[in-house]
């Protein structure tokens, strides 16, 4: 787990500048700057230049943050293999789980291997050997770029889950030259493009948002969207990459990457028998693949289904291959309401963990702009704070830990599943529903769930996810009234397969990379193994909840965990952030004061549109008086003021 960057640099034909001055060194110190919390272990880089086949040079630099985890020893990055013209240099943020294998497989294939046991040795070998389908051969969590001096291209590669994030820009000029740059956070490519527009493009204000993704962003409040762009003669995007690689300074070209999401399988209709043991078994192998660790690793254990099943299996793997007893970790949360610890820590006494319950470093309002400020995006899923706590809190103790991450969107554990079923069933009928029902009421009450669906009935289902329902997000947002409305109605057939595709690597998996890499704690998600995945995504819904939400898996959670672990209502990680909001816990209601009533809150300039300031106003009043419930809408505004303001910043 680390923290990588890079830049490649394609000079026009006849215009060739000293490598050095063509990639300045402070570019790439900009780059290694924005991703240093990411790996405290080591720093490294690599700079080469070559020849093209179109006549053209190209130069590359490449920057890496090392969290050490597997061959501490001999694993230093960027790696580079081969001699003189064969050269190839790779920088790797993650984990390959089956890299031995891998390697016995290619060492009989003819390849020599340089470090003891590396994983990131095995991917520019597996890329030698196999070239676009090296990746789907991979069994990990990764994003990687690997520089070939022999055509002089940059292959960059993510994970088909998307654990581990890779943003990127490309910039182009009428004279044929590109300039394309990588990291694994957004602000280190956000950074990097004002700084290259100031000295090469004559400007450094233009960067601004998409107004289309803003819309989508500002419903969502998080999702695989390119929030930044840049404006008038120069193509260049900030975006999270998906499933796709990157040849040629950003132009892409197709590989079995791109093809993963389209062989994933499809899912099967009706109902099905299908054992616990089964189910246990999957779970099982997938646990005792991430377990692979040079140093301390444990597991987060919040008590639910998820943690639980997952910290069993690894307990039971420690304990046969005879290592010290697995070290599982909750964090005990600052409102009693929210704190899963009590929950936990029986969970532990029945898996036979060495349980930790750890205090809670509770500062929401310093550490939440830390947060964004490092991510360089505005992320609003209030539960990236726990997270972060969590993370902060077990990183005294181990480097490594397992999450349940992927477990509800495989195993349909989320309550909207049975909404969206319920949506697509009812003949528009339920737009009948009044969107004023449950106006003040708790958000998880039955009148506001109601008001909910009315509002999905006639918006789609994206509505049950939306922290502003189009109607509000007009009201906010006028200018954005034309993207609002662009998007189709839609109640998919497969709402967890959505979720798995967008807002599990759009909101969640962002939220725990960020928090437990801004510690430099590497977590590891079971559920997103392959096998696992291929499963989950092809089991007919009716058996999956055959016994109610997440009943398969609950099934097979049963034959080793006690009934007030296996079946006890779903909580989530959250935190109470309405609450915080009027009483001003840790600065709360202070920093959104500050934040969001300043004059130069959302900038028109950077936003592209204007937000309505009365709206806002009354949102903030009404949530003071307690009419209504805004907390997630006021954070969401919280941070895209934050944002803006890291932004002007940079």
């Amino acid at each position: 787990m680390c923290g990588i960057a890079g830049i490649l640099r394609i000079h026009p034909q006849g215009d060739v500048p000293p490598a050095h001055s063509s990639i300045p060194d402070s570019w790439l110190d900009l780059l290694d700057t924005a991703i240093a919390h990411r790996g405290p272990d080591g720093a490294g880089r690599f700079r080469d230049r070559a020849m093209r086949a179109d006549g053209r040079v190209a130069d590359v630099a490449l920057v890496h943050r090392r969290l050490a985890i597997i061959d501490p020893v001999t694993g230093a990055q960027p790696l580079v293999t081969g001699h003189g013209p064969d050269v190839r240099a790779t920088v790797f943020n993650g984990c390959i789980y089956n890299h031995r294998s891998l390697r016995q497989e290619l060492e009989k294939a003819g390849r020599s291997f340089t470090t003891d046991h590396s994983d990131t040795e095995v991917i520019p070998h597996a890329h030698a050997v196999w070239g676009d389908h090296a990746p789907a051969r991979l069994d990990g969590m990764f994003a990687y770029a690997i520089w070939s001096r022999t055509d002089a291209s940059l292959v960059v590669a993510r994970d088909f889950a998307g654990e581990k994030p890779l943003y990127e820009a490309t910039i182009r000029n009428a004279r044929g030259g590109t300039v394309y740059v990588f990291a694994s956070t957004a602000a280190a490519v956000a950074r990097w493009v004002r700084r290259f527009e100031s000295e090469v493009g004559g400007g450094g204000d233009r960067l601004s948002c998409n107004p289309a993704s803003l819309a989508t962003w500002l419903r969502l409040g998080g999702s695989l969207v390119p929030l930044m762009e840049q404006v008038d003669e120069c193509d260049v995007r900030v975006v999270s990459r998906f499933e796709t690689q990157s040849n040629d300074a950003g132009e892409q070209y197709d590989t079995s990457c791109r093809d993963w999401y389209a062989d994933l399988p499809v899912r099967r209709d009706g109902d099905e028998e299908i054992s616990p043991q089964a189910v246990d078994a999957l779970i099982g192998r997938a646990v005792r693949s991430r377990l692979e660790s040079d140093v301390d690793l444990g597991c987060f254990l919040s008590g639910g289904v998820d943690s639980s099943l997952v910290a069993w299996h690894a307990a039971r793997a420690a304990q046969e291959a005879g290592r010290t007893r697995l070290r599982t970790f909750t964090v005990q949360m600052p409102d009693a309401r929210y704190d899963e610890s009590g929950i936990a820590g029986h969970a532990a006494k029945v898996i036979g963990t060495a349980h930790e319950s750890l205090a809670c470093d509770a500062r929401p309002a310093e550490h939440l702009s830390m947060l964004i400020e490092q991510l360089g995006l505005p992320f609003a899923d209030s539960s990236l704070l726990p997270t972060y706590w969590v993370s902060a809190a077990a990183r005294r103790h181990v480097k490594v830990a397992l999450t349940g991450d992927g477990g509800d969107e495989l195993f349909a554990g989320y309550e909207r599943y049975r909404a969206a079923e319920v949506l697509r069933r009812s003949n528009g009928l339920l737009r009948l529903l009044p969107g004023w029902l449950g106006a003040g009421a708790h958000p998880k009450s039955m009148p506001a769930k109601l008001g909910r669906l009315g509002m999905a009935a006639r918006g789609g289902y994206d509505e049950l996810l939306a922290v502003f329902p189009r109607p509000m997000l007009a009201a906010l947002a006028p200018g954005l009234t034309p993207a609002i409305h662009r998007e189709q109605v839609q109640f998919p057939a497969d709402a967890p397969r959505r979720d798995f595709e967008w807002y599990l690597p759009g909101d969640l998996l962002r939220k725990v990379d960020t928090g437990a890499m801004s510690v430099a704690l590497e977590t590891r998600a079971p559920f997103l193994a392959r096998e696992v995945v291929d499963f989950g995504l092809s089991i007919p819904l009716d058996t999956l909840s055959k016994g109610g939400r997440k009943g398969l898996l609950r099934a097979a959670a049963r034959l080793h965990l006690p009934g007030e672990v296996v079946d006890r209502p779903k909580m989530g990680f959250a935190i109470p952030i309405s609450d915080w909001f009027r009483t001003d816990f840790g600065g709360m209601r202070t920093l959104l004061m500050d934040a969001v009533t300043s004059a130069e809150a959302f900038p028109v300039d950077l936003l592209r549109t204007e937000l309505d300031r009365i709206f806002i106003t009354r949102l903030m009043d009404e949530h003071a008086r307690g009419v209504r419930d805004h907390g997630q809408r006021l954070y969401l505004l919280l941070v895209l003021a934050l944002w803006c303001r890291a932004v002007r910043r940079w």
